[in-house]
């Protein structure tokens, strides 16, 4: 995996170098605009095709100042040219992005201003009905490497361009067919995944360090492709700044939905409910994971998002329902190895984190062997979890209440369970007792 990571790492270099050559740049037939152009990109890798597409479809703020509603069709390439590249429209990667450079903070148009390193990307739906999952805002710093593998797709269209250095239908102001073996492919170069590049995530392979999405941007025609597929477009600002269409920090804006259809065409739908909260992200942390019964363990949320709801499953029949995101503490009576779910419901959605065997629970412990070795009492036993703490304590009085009991040994358990404690039996104690911590 190693030497696959330095050889992709190694085909980016000389991919940013082609770039980089000002005589490329000048002989341009594609006509891409950094600033907010919106890309479709098409590939296939299984199986592997000759060809990948990229097109320019104009400005995102074509898109967004379409009436709600409306439906167009993209003209931007024909059916033709898909089928000079693809011998069939099956197993085509598809996929519809945009973004613009980081030195225009804010990019100022006339339907507003829009924040560094927003977004504009697409999410596969279940079917040509049905809405996708939303994506989520994150942060300028970890949306600002999309960014620039998006501009790096187009400024390589434009390129590949220029070394093809021919003007026809598959090589002209608005598409570029890109052969694969040609330095790679763009496309793939700056979509695909570190590891595996035939998903469409915006990997970053070591270029500027940055993580790819946690989701692929591309959907994926079925092998017998009668039906339409979609993909829902969306606007997804770096969280706390303020999308300059809806006003909010926090929701991710829908533009609609693009569907492609078995002949190769495709068409935009400007989306009825553009404003969307995307569901919250379960999350939490226990504390103290293992021990004796009765074991008291305080959970921590650490869920993210619009929450109205917490339900917490304790793995031992108990639940607790919460409408705020306090810490909740419960106590487990007897020996086990419990699963903890916490699922959190809000506007957007619901979404559970379920840790399986997260909580382990001994039976309370005993001292299970006494014997008398060279004067001394050696008390032992196993069973216990390893690496929790216990005590040993010792009285003269089997009444008195445990607070008054006197500490004669603090120790861990051994990582098979095990401990063993030697007493002098010289020593003014009659009783002993394991106890934890």
């Amino acid at each position: 995996m190693k030497q696959f990571s330095i050889k992709r790492l190694g085909s980016k270099l000389a991919l940013l170098s082609m770039l980089a050559v000002p005589g490329l740049v000048n002989a341009q037939l594609f006509n891409y605009n950094q600033y907010g152009d919106v890309l479709a990109g098409f590939r296939q890798t299984t199986p592997a095709g000759n060809y990948e597409l990229v097109v320019d479809l104009g400005s995102v703020t074509n898109f967004l100042n379409l009436s709600i509603g409306t439906t167009i069709n993209i003209t931007n390439y024909s059916t033709s040219q898909m089928t000079n590249a693809f011998t069939s429209f099956a197993n085509i990667q598809w996929s519809v992005f945009a973004s613009f450079p980081g030195s225009i903070s804010p990019w100022v148009t006339p339907l507003g201003s829009f924040p560094k390193d927003t977004l504009w990307y697409t999410q596969p739906a279940p079917n040509a009905t049905t809405q996708s999952q939303v994506p989520y805002r994150d942060s300028y710093n970890a949306q600002s490497n999309t960014k620039n593998m998006i501009i790096s797709v187009g400024n390589g269209a434009v390129t590949i361009a220029g070394y093809l250095a021919v003007t026809n239908a598959n090589n002209n102001a608005t598409l570029v067919r890109e052969p694969v073996t040609y330095s790679s492919s763009i496309l793939t170069a700056f979509i695909g995944d570190f590891i595996n590049p035939a998903i469409g995530d915006f990997g970053d392979y070591g270029g500027g360090g940055g993580s790819p999405l946690p989701y692929s941007v591309e959907n994926t025609n079925p092998a017998s492709f009668t039906a339409p597929t979609r993909d829902d477009f969306y606007q997804v600002c770096p969280t706390t700044l303020t999308d300059p269409i809806t006003g909010s920090t926090t929701n991710t804006y829908y533009l609609g939905y693009f569907l492609m259809y078995p002949n190769g065409s495709m068409t935009f739908t400007r989306a009825v409910q553009s404003v969307v909260t995307p569901p919250p992200v379960s999350g939490f942390s226990g504390s103290p994971t293992n021990g004796f019964a009765p074991l008291q363990v305080v959970f921590t949320d650490a869920s993210t998002g619009s929450i109205t709801n917490w339900v917490w499953s304790f793995g031992d029949g108990q639940s607790v329902t919460n409408t705020s995101n306090a810490s909740v503490n419960h106590t487990y009576t007897a020996g086990g190895s419990y699963t903890v779910t916490l699922t959190v419901s809000g506007a957007g959605g619901s979404n559970a984190d379920g840790q399986t065997s997260y909580i382990v629970v001994s039976s309370t412990p005993a001292i299970s062997t006494v014997t008398k070795s060279g004067g001394n009492l050696v008390m032992g036993g196993t069973g216990n979890p390893a690496g929790t703490q216990y005590r040993i304590l010792a009285s003269t009085n089997l009444a008195l209440p445990l607070a008054n009991w006197t500490p004669v040994t603090t120790n861990v358990f051994l990582s098979d369970g095990s401990y063993s404690y030697t007493n002098s039996t010289g020593q003014n104690a009659a009783f002993f007792r394991l106890v934890s911590p």
